[in-house]
């Protein structure tokens, strides 16, 4: 434990500052969207928007990431992925500013789509970006460093942005529950995106690699789109797994065992848990037996703790629950890993948008014929948007 300790301890001391100016955007972006995530609904609540509304306006979300998957790794590939990820982060500042000052259901509807858009352009630059800034070795570091943080900070952001509406109803003296109170309270958003654009604004030099797969007499030579799509398989697999297991923690614990709200929180932060302390794992694994080997490997150590979580013993189902997120934690940022390593640069924003795409078709597919757990109500904790992505990549 010690020489683990001391190795991860030399490899961070060895990550280039570009990658730690990319890890402070993603971190100050994450907690904007942990705080939007919170407060949004409530804020058209207080307007008198329905539940009905509620659910639409999350539909237009996701419908825009699926709409312009495929584009938005186009316009990454075209622009580069730092010029992406700094056009995503504007865009989503200004599509907030028209959320917040938009008078009817329909103008929610346009400025929701542009800021689902927007959120998965500068979301989806991150990991090509930080491929170009470096080499084949550190990336599985640095990706399960950028996990880890995204699991972190959506905890973080709940936990304060659910204060917000207080303190703003103290400064213009409103109730805390009022449109105004909100409002101000997401401003907040708007202010934390342009923070965000700070530490990536100048220009972050690239890492030329001796030997780049795909490379051939020094041309870099594109891969077909059935290749992409092969990469990609895996993400649709996850999507369904996801979509199947996790909305429904909650309510297997709950119907299962009996616990309390509170338990069952108390279960899932667990498991949240073990993902972040995974994610920080996988690179000390596969730097001892290899990127492709130690990928396989840790995903397959999630079947066990998957059997586990099905006994009727609450310990081990919690055990299992744990050991599954930190299995699952420590290899999927190795396979981000291994794509960008096997994708020529030029196709890497194309080859993330078609693994979010794919994910995103797999969640909707298990919704579409209905697999899961047989209830579907009394969802209890709430996570953000950013860290449910992450989770369900995962499962």
């Amino acid at each position: 434990m010690i020489a683990l300790a001391a190795n991860v301890r030399l490899s961070l001391a060895r990550i280039p500052i570009a990658v730690w100016r990319i890890l402070a955007h993603s971190f100050i972006f994450g907690f904007a969207l942990s705080i939007a995530d919170i407060l949004f609904n409530f804020y058209l609540v207080s307007q008198g928007y329905t539940i009905n509304d509620v659910g639409l306006l999350s539909m237009v979300s996701r419908a825009a990431g699926m709409l312009m998957g495929l584009p938005i790794g186009w316009l990454i590939d075209r622009l580069g992925p730092q010029r992406a990820m700094i056009t995503g982060v504007v865009v989503f500042a200004l599509g907030w500013v028209a959320l917040l000052q938009a008078p009817s259901l329909p103008l929610l509807i346009t400025a929701q789509f542009v800021v689902g858009a927007s959120y998965l352009l500068a979301a989806t630059a991150v990991t090509p970006l930080m491929a170009l800034v470096t080499t084949e070795g550190q990336r599985p570091l640095v990706f399960g460093m950028n996990a880890s943080a995204t699991l972190i900070v959506g905890l973080i952001g709940s936990a304060i942005g659910g204060a917000l509406p207080m303190l703003a109803a103290g400064v213009i003296v409103v109730d805390p529950q009022s449109t105004a109170a909100y409002r101000l309270a997401l401003v907040s958003v708007i202010g934390l995106s342009i923070i965000a654009l700070l530490p990536v604004l100048a220009r972050l030099p690239t890492v030329v690699e001796t030997s780049t797969v795909g490379d051939l007499d020094g041309q870099s030579t594109r891969h077909s789109w059935l290749t992409l799509v092969w990469f990609a398989v895996p993400s649709l697999l996850l999507g369904i797994g996801g979509g199947a297991i996790l909305p429904f923690q909650n309510l297997f614990f709950r119907d299962q065992f009996g616990l309390s709200d509170a338990g069952v929180g108390l279960a899932l932060a667990l498991s949240s848990l073990g993902a972040g302390i995974g994610a920080l794992v996988g690179a000390p694994v596969v730097r001892r037996i290899g990127l492709q080997r130690g990928a396989a490997l840790l995903r397959l150590g999630a079947t066990p703790a998957m059997l586990l979580m099905l006994t009727p013993w609450l310990p081990a189902a919690i055990i299992g629950f744990f050991a599954r997120g930190f299995f699952i934690a420590a290899s999927y940022p190795m396979n981000d890993a291994l794509v960008m390593g096997a994708t020529p640069p030029t196709q890497r924003g194309l080859a993330m948008s078609l693994m979010s795409l794919l994910w995103a078709g797999g969640w909707q597919c298990r919704r579409s014929f209905g697999v899961g757990w047989p209830h579907s109500s009394g969802m209890g904790r709430r996570l953000s948007r950013r860290q449910l992505h992450t989770l369900c990549r995962l499962l």
